[in-house]
């Protein structure tokens, strides 16, 4: 299904037609899709308080959000947002186009593609916008935003797990090319992802001037200083869309089917319930279905994660970040190693040193066993401390003073930079 709300799409247009005509500067803008916006009020939660410090400090800032349009549900924009949808249908157009030329797209050829289409769109409809500071989700159009505005910041803020391995931050020792050539910041939650960046990069470009520690929106997480069992387990599922092999996803759901069948008759004995999360970019017609009739099982979709949090006292997952969200909580997370491309096994049991190494799922039969052992309240309470504790050396509270040095001294740079410029102009 795809979702495209034909209101937000003639808004967006009527918004950057007239940007064509009437000029836009800013301090900072903030660029996200919509799937990020799942706090209490439909609002971003990762930006909140870098967006409350603008508001207080009165700098001028702007929030740019784009849709996912093979959602399962449309998320609303954030209060005073501007929807990017026109841009980003024209952005697919012209991706069309491209790939209709050259046949075959290398990285390097999706990287030019990506600058070529930039361009196009900077002439068409930027002459006239810029802001100092750019500050994105997944490095949401960072070539776009550095065609605009070469001496600009571009940040790209930590959006979910960063590993040794992972292509949007560090592959084979390199950072990918498009942050490279861009020039882009990077903003983290903590420390120890700080110095995954720096120690494993070969190339040199990631150092302490570019990787910033601001921390993390931990303000939403209900830090329990004592956990029960109460036997609630929040099943965070990751059928996405983005897997091309179809059969990466089929055997995903077969897998998570028969952890449960092969357990049931224990589960429903010992009171278990188990609470099933969909991913937010879950699609029905591209994922398949995860279909069970059992009366200790449920589907939730609609209530957001830290809310469900603060019901359950176990998580369960393959490999998702949610299981730093729940140690947050002070909520171990039962982790299910059977399928390869889902394996926690290099990044939360080897890179992250997970506390609770037996909390891990092999075989069908060992949720069982598993839960049997942490019944024991004192097992319990030792893997809720552990888990809490290793959480904080990843994900620090947010700290404004951090956000604040970083942010005016790119405000400073700019500033000093156009002003030389145009000294230079004269």
């Amino acid at each position: 299904m795809t979702i495209v709300n034909l209101k937000r799409v003639f808004t967006s247009m009527y918004y950057f037609l007239k940007l064509v005509f009437i000029g836009k500067e800013y301090d900072v803008v903030f660029v996200s899709s919509t799937a990020f916006n799942r706090g209490e009020n439909g609002e971003n939660i990762l930006f909140k308080p870098m967006v409350d410090y603008c508001k207080k400090n009165d700098l001028s800032y702007m929030v740019l959000e784009d849709t996912f349009f093979k959602s399962y549900v449309d998320y609303n924009l954030s209060e005073k947002s501007v929807s990017f949808d026109f841009i980003l249908i024209i952005q697919i157009i012209c991706r069309k186009i491209y790939s209709l030329i050259y046949k075959t797209e290398t990285l390097d050829q999706v990287y030019f593609r990506e600058l070529k289409i930039s361009k196009i769109i900077k002439n068409l409809f930027f002459k006239k916008f810029s802001s100092k500071v750019y500050i994105t989700l997944i490095w949401n159009n960072v070539t776009l935003w550095r065609c605009i505005d070469p001496s600009a910041c571009v940040v790209d803020y930590q959006h979910a797990f960063i590993f040794d391995g992972e292509e949007e931050y560090m592959k084979d020792g390199r950072p990918p090319r498009i942050k490279l050539d861009n020039n882009v910041t990077a903003l983290v939650h903590g420390n120890r992802y700080k110095h995954v960046l720096i120690d494993n990069d070969a190339s040199g470009f990631y150092s302490e001037k570019n990787v910033i520690s601001v921390g993390h929106n931990n303000i939403m997480y209900t830090r329990k200083k004592n956990s029960l069992n109460n036997k609630i387990i929040l099943f965070t599922l990751q059928l996405t869309p983005d897997f091309l092999d179809k059969e990466v996803n089929k055997l995903y759901a077969k897998i998570v089917d028969k952890i449960i069948d092969t357990n049931a008759h224990f589960l429903s004995e010992n009171n278990y319930e188990i609470i099933f999360k969909h991913h937010p970019r879950y699609s029905k017609d591209h994922c398949p279905d995860i279909n069970m009739e059992y009366d200790f099982v449920s589907f939730d979709n609609e209530t957001p994660l830290t809310t469900l949090l603060n019901t359950a006292s176990l998580h369960m997952t393959f490999n998702s970040t949610s299981a730093f969200d729940a140690s947050m909580s002070r909520i171990p997370t039962i982790f299910i190693d059977m399928h390869e491309p889902f394996s926690p096994k290099e990044m939360f049991l080897n890179q992250y040193d997970y506390p609770c190494k037996d909390l891990v799922i092999k075989d069908y039969k060992d949720l069982k066993n598993i839960l049997v052992n942490i019944d024991n309240k004192e097992i319990f309470n030792q893997c809720s401390n552990d888990v809490f504790q290793w959480s904080k050396e990843f994900y620090d509270d947010f700290d404004e003073k951090v956000f604040q040095d970083f942010l005016l001294d790119q405000i400073s740079k700019y500033k000093h930079l156009n002003g030389d410029e145009l000294h230079q102009n004269k």
